[in-house]
């Protein structure tokens, strides 16, 4: 299961699954999370089982604004 959630006027992206979900920040920072949680800042791009390009019609595109 892979959602994101509305935590106390936060973003938490929160995975559940086996293939675990791909997190690349706005200043290329990447992230492996698999059944944990992942607080969303800034701007992103997020894959689901794998690491996608930003421009992969599968990616998810994240943007926080603070």
């Amino acid at each position: 299961m892979h959602a994101i959630e509305l935590r106390k006027g936060n973003f938490v992206l929160i995975d559940q699954s086996i293939n675990g979900t791909y997190v690349r920040t706005s200043s290329g920072e990447e992230l492996f999370v698999r059944r944990d949680n992942y607080p969303i800042k800034g701007s992103g791009i997020i894959g689901l089982g794998q690491r996608l390009a930003p421009e992969s019609p599968d990616a998810i595109l994240s943007r926080v604004s603070e």
